[in-house]
């Protein structure tokens, strides 16, 4: 039988802590819900990040289909270690109930690092976090396709990655539309179910990439580290 590897690094300076928890003793809300209305969907979802509730009150990271948004934090969630002999776990597992949050002080982790002020972003495909300006476009992809029915074909990607629950728009394209689901496409050339049905001849598309959110970066912090953050308001 396999064992745990020992402890091969020491840190020289502590982290800040772990993505998804209190930064500070300040007011955080949650969602109202009764009891099962917020759990889990079909997929396990990541602690750390934001996650959108649908009308039934399921939760996923992906946006696709869902109603409401909040952010997940470590504390209310129950995470399980489910890799054999894992050491760490951040996912609570499907049917699993859950709390979001609407308000409070948390800290994010950033992929691109994150600079005192800016506005915090959730993508729409994961819901982690990027830093941008407040006002700014979180840029998902730029397309060529076509859409006949609910079926998005694209055949040519100028930048960026196509994925479920992100916004579409373009010239002949029914407002509000997303995408809900893959097809033959995994991101780039392929094709997409969207969630109205149209007809649409082939044109430059354009996917939003995240949702700009309640929360404020309250410190900077490097490419892949924890920063503080606040919802205000």
């Amino acid at each position: 039988m396999a064992l745990p590897a020992f402890q091969a690094v020491v840190n020289a300076t502590l982290p800040l802590g772990v993505e998804g928890d209190f930064c500070s003793a300040n007011y955080r809300g949650s969602f109202l819900a009764g009891e099962g209305r917020l759990v889990a969907g079909a997929a396990a979802v990541t602690v750390g990040r934001f996650g959108w509730v649908n009308a039934t009150g399921l939760v996923s990271n992906n946006a696709a289909g869902q109603v409401r948004y909040g952010f997940i934090a470590l504390h209310g969630q129950l995470p399980l270690i489910t890799p054999w002999l894992g050491g760490s776990g951040m996912q609570v597992q499907p049917g699993y109930e859950m709390t979001l949050h609407d308000t409070g002080d948390f800290l994010m982790r950033f992929a691109g690092g994150a600079i005192i002020g800016q506005k915090v972003f959730a993508s729409y495909a994961d819901g982690t976090c990027t830093a941008l300006a407040a006002g700014a476009t979180m840029a998902g992809a730029s397309v060529t396709g076509s859409i006949a029915a609910t079926t998005l074909t694209v055949t040519a990607v100028g930048s960026g990655t196509l994925a479920p629950g992100q916004p579409i728009s373009g010239s002949g394209v029914t407002a509000g539309t997303l995408i809900t689901a893959y097809g033959t496409g995994t991101g780039g050339v392929g094709t997409y179910t969207v969630s109205a049905s149209q007809t649409v001849a082939s044109t430059a598309i354009t996917a939003g990439g995240g949702l700009e959110t309640r929360w404020f970066v309250d410190s900077t912090c490097a490419a892949g580290e924890l920063a503080m953050t606040s919802a205000r308001g």
